[in-house]
């Protein structure tokens, strides 16, 4: 290769990566009601572009495996479970060390961070291996193919992974957590091991597989992607009416709240609080008091009378906004 050729592919490379960072980033966006700090979206992004593979790779050699990325040696269970383990760590680290971490649709977010990372890196160790043949649009061609298919199953197996996270988080006990990880992960290897085995099966003919496959295969995944996403929104959604309600009901919060927060549209408009900066302040503290509640019912009697104090400390600073203290309003 040139000094052309070689700026051409790391432009194709730089190209991939940004619009990687993109898809994560609208995924954050969607997560509408209660958006995850960007530099913990941020952070497993980078575990899943550096640290996952790395991870990946040793816990393969110290097992006498390859992780070539070769599809032969991927299609079995072991290869994509220790990939899928090692990119769950970086979303275990933020459900364990993070007080932000409070629902299913949190872990798909993160998920799909740590997915798209690992896919980055994948994509940068293809094309430095010559996996693209040693054509330069071979290989320019095989980077935007990943990013726009395998980019996807990463995607799709670590947020189900992260889902389930989300809601061994809100289980009650300990052997529902566990049951919960487990699901997540063997769900997660499933669908890995599974698209795998179907592109090698494609390929086993020795014929190129033909486009009007990928033009099925690719919007289906996306779609099943998507479907999933509306699902946890919708669930957040009413985990907010229900949790709010409550609040009413005592007459801790006057009616108008439960016909505004639930809802995105509602509560982005002007006319249910004067203040921008207060209207952003106020919304968030209550959907951060419907998730706590719903998770604090979820804790051990224990754990659950601890959290409950962050519940009250909510209440409190939410009825002094309601009551126009701006000394109370601490954003």
């Amino acid at each position: 290769m040139n000094i052309l050729d070689i700026v051409t592919l790391f432009a194709a490379l730089g190209l991939s990566t940004v619009l990687l960072v993109a898809v994560v980033a609208a995924v954050w966006w969607f997560d509408r009601y209660d958006r995850e700090p960007l530099h913990l979206v941020a952070g497993v992004f980078l575990w899943g572009a550096f640290a996952a593979p790395v991870i990946a790779v040793f816990l393969a050699s110290a097992l006498g495996l390859s992780l070539d990325l070769e599809p032969a040696h991927l299609v079995g269970w072991i290869g994509p479970l220790i990939e899928e383990s090692a990119k769950a760590v970086g979303i275990v680290l933020v459900v364990v060390l993070s007080r932000e971490f409070d629902n299913p649709t949190d872990g798909v977010v993160y998920g799909t961070a740590a997915g798209l990372g690992f896919a980055a890196t994948e994509n940068l160790i293809y094309t430095v291996t010559g996996a693209g043949g040693s054509a330069l649009g071979g290989t320019v061609t095989l980077v935007f193919v990943r990013t726009a298919m395998a980019a996807g199953i990463h995607a799709v197996s670590s947020a189900t992974l992260g889902g389930c996270l989300g809601f061994a988080y809100l289980s009650r006990n300990r052997i529902s957590r566990l049951g919960w990880s487990i699901l997540g992960l063997v769900c997660a290897t499933i669908i890995h091991s599974g698209w795998n085995l179907m592109i090698l099966r494609m390929q086993a003919s020795g014929e190129p597989i033909p486009l009007a496959r990928w033009f099925v295969a690719v919007p289906v995944l996306y779609a099943l992607y998507l479907v999933a996403l509306f699902v946890f929104l919708r669930s957040e959604q009413t985990i907010l009416g229900q949790e709010l309600a409550e609040e009413v009901e005592l007459d801790v919060f006057p009616p108008w709240i439960l016909d505004v927060i639930p809802f995105y549209r509602r509560r982005i408009r002007s006319d249910w609080w004067p203040s921008l900066r207060e209207r952003t302040v106020l919304a968030r503290l209550l959907t951060r008091l419907a998730f706590r509640k719903h998770a604090v019912k979820r804790l051990p009697e224990g754990e659950s009378d601890l959290a409950g104090l962050e519940v009250v400390q909510l209440r409190q600073r939410i009825r002094a906004m309601l009551a126009h203290d701006d000394s109370e309003i601490i954003d």
